[in-house]
């Protein structure tokens, strides 16, 4: 593929390493990401996906014994300087697990968090007018604008996902990470969470790791292929499922390994 505009490209890695001790997990990836798009992020179990988007907001620095090497730009601004502010990057760069994992807090203040301890709004008014926009956009307000007093843990696992990008997107942030959001999740929710990341990738640039290729298919403009800590192939996603160019892609996509 012909190389872009820098200016198209939200995140550009290159020969990112990722080792454990001395174990190397990531060998050398180079993949850049382009902006208001989904880039999906499949290969096997252990392959290392989360890994590597656990490098784009330095997640990985929590980890003992883990070290990162290689350039990871975002907005053309290496995040791996000494100078980064930590707190701010994940603001910028928000994230969202396997598992919801709502505080043991009202759903108001689940999403009221971010922005206050970030100092992003002035007053109450301000504050609620984020909530409101913040649950809204998550598909949310509708089912819960009633009880913002009840507790998020009081939710189902599906709405408790939703919460938790509502609390992701309420601090303003430029890239949503989504670490197999739906695999927790059953068909009903799922479809929901994939109607809302194709509304959130008009504000957003979002990074998924699906074990689901038909989920990657579904959702992505954009697929990267993993395996054994490489990144096999990289392409548009009707391209990696339709004609891939490595067989070790194909041999994956037509289930002969993974």
């Amino acid at each position: 593929m012909p190389d872009m505009p820098d200016e198209n490209y939200k995140i550009k890695t290159n020969d990112v390493t990722v080792d454990y001790g001395d174990k190397r997990a990531l060998h050398g990836i180079n993949l850049n990401i382009q902006s208001n798009q989904v880039t999906s992020l499949i290969g096997p179990s252990g392959c290392g996906k989360s890994t590597f988007i656990r490098c784009l907001n330095r997640m990985n620095d929590l980890i003992m014994g883990c070290h990162v090497n290689g350039s990871i730009l975002i907005d053309n601004t290496d995040i791996n300087l000494p100078e980064t502010d930590i707190v701010e990057l994940r603001a910028r760069i928000g994230m969202v697990f396997q598992k919801p994992n709502p505080f043991p807090k009202s759903i108001y203040d689940n999403v009221a968090y971010g922005p206050r301890i970030h100092g992003l709004t002035k007053n109450k008014d301000d504050l609620d007018h984020v909530v409101t926009k913040s649950l809204k956009r998550a598909g949310l307000w509708k089912e819960v604008s009633d009880r913002l007093d009840a507790s998020g843990l009081s939710l189902s696992g599906g709405q408790q996902q939703r919460l938790c990008i509502a609390r992701a997107i309420a601090v303003n942030p430029d890239v949503l990470l989504m670490d197999e959001p739906c695999s927790a999740l059953d068909p009903i929710a799922t479809a929901v969470i994939e109607e809302l990341i194709n509304e959130l990738k008009e504000r957003y640039t979002i990074v998924i790791v699906t074990h689901s290729m038909q989920q990657a298919a579904r959702l992505s403009q954009k697929t990267a292929y993993f395996h054994l800590g490489e990144m096999i192939e990289f392409d548009d996603t009707s391209t990696i499922f339709t004609n891939p160019k490595h067989e070790m892609t194909e041999s994956y996509i037509t289930g002969k390994i993974g």
